[in-house]
This record gives C-alpha cells, sequence and structure tokens, in this order.
C-alpha cells in the first residue's frame, strides 16, 4: 500500500501564495482506496500546522496551506498502513515596489552622489532591468538587489567612462568588465532568451 504524490515534491511559491499538496492511496496491486491521509507540516520558523485534507475522488486526497512566512516548508502525508508520501516548498518574500532614490542612497551607505544622479541612475538601470528581464508582477527580493547594484555600478563607471583603470609603471591598465557577474547571477532566472 503506497501513499504517491500526484502534485510537485518541492516548489517555489511567493509569500502569500498557495500551497497544494494532492496525493492518491493505492492498495499493494495500486487501485485506489478510501482511506483518509493526514498532513503535517513544519513552518519555516519551525512550528507546526495541519491543514485538512479533503477527498477529491476516489483515493485521491488534497491539501492546501497558505504560506505566511518566507522559508522553508515541509511537509508529510501519511496513513496508518499506506506509507507516507514527502513535500517542500520554499516561500520568498515579495518585494512590494521598486526601489526609489532613498533606497539606493542607503544601498550605497556613505557616499557624494547628488539625489538627481542617483534617481537618473536608477531610472536608466531600471529600463535596461526591464529590456533584459521579464519582470514578475510580484517584484522579487532577488531582482531589488540586481537593480541596486545596477544602479551602483551605472554611478560607479561614470568616474571611468572608457572603462578603463589606467596602469602605472609597475602595473598595466585594467580594463573593467562590461557585465557584474552578481548582477548576471542575480537575474539569471528572469532573462530574456534570444529566440532565432
Amino acid at each position: 500500500m503506497t501513499v504517491r504524490a500526484l502534485s510537485s515534491t518541492s516548489t517555489d511559491l511567493p509569500v502569500g501564495g498557495v500551497w497544494a499538496m494532492v496525493v492518491s492511496v493505492g492498495d499493494s496491486s495500486g487501485c485506489p482506496v478510501d482511506v483518509m491521509p493526514t498532513v503535517g507540516v513544519t513552518l519555516p520558523d519551525g512550528s507546526p500546522a495541519a491543514p485538512g485534507m479533503e477527498r477529491v475522488s476516489t483515493g485521491v486526497y488534497r491539501a492546501e496551506l497558505v504560506t505566511t512566512l518566507s522559508g522553508r516548508y515541509v511537509a508529510s502525508v501519511t496513513t496508518l498502513v499506506n506509507g507516507a508520501a514527502q513535500f517542500a516548498a520554499y516561500a520568498s518574500a515579495v518585494v512590494a515596489e521598486l526601489p526609489d532614490v532613498d533606497d539606493l542612497d542607503d544601498y550605497l551607505e556613505e557616499n557624494s552622489w547628488t539625489h538627481v544622479q542617483l534617481q537618473d541612475a536608477l531610472d536608466a538601470e531600471t529600463a535596461a532591468q526591464r529590456n533584459a528581464c521579464r519582470i514578475p508582477a510580484d517584484y522579487p527580493a532577488d531582482l531589488r538587489e540586481a537593480l541596486l547594484r545596477r544602479a551602483q555600478r551605472n554611478l560607479a563607471m561614470r568616474v571611468q567612462p572608457l572603462a578603463v583603470v589606467p596602469g602605472s609603471e609597475t602595473s598595466p591598465a585594467i580594463v573593467i568588465p562590461s557585465r557584474d557577474p552578481e548582477v548576471r547571477r542575480l537575474e539569471g532566472p528572469y532573462r530574456k532568451l534570444p529566440v532565432g
């Protein structure tokens, strides 16, 4: 007798998303049996939750949990004699809005840029990020971090217009890479792929 997962056993959700766990319960020959399983969930803060199961059809059951905390959720759907199915979900906090000039100023810590310069850099890099990435409706934390870093790089490159740090008698000139590896890493899952 087995409990078998019919929905994904590992999923990513935003905080506030609905985590659905669907299982089938069968006997040793795989035929569905009407044995209501129970589900136990461990929340990211370590506390337990026990969402109710509902019968979808003979031998098929579904439980749902609304994610309220960011972090990793773990669940086990079990019956007394039919075994268990394990599930995991990761809920990410959703950033309510794009960063503004004050957010960029805080990100840069102590700096001598004016608010006009900060806004110019932020506007340019917001547009560049939109052109390079598929921006989801729920703006995620990794894209927010990438945007702030893009703006930081934009400002830093203003004092290096040729993207070259001059050398000296003992060291060669350094060509600054055109792309920031941290921005590439953070934006990687959202990058638009060229077609054709």
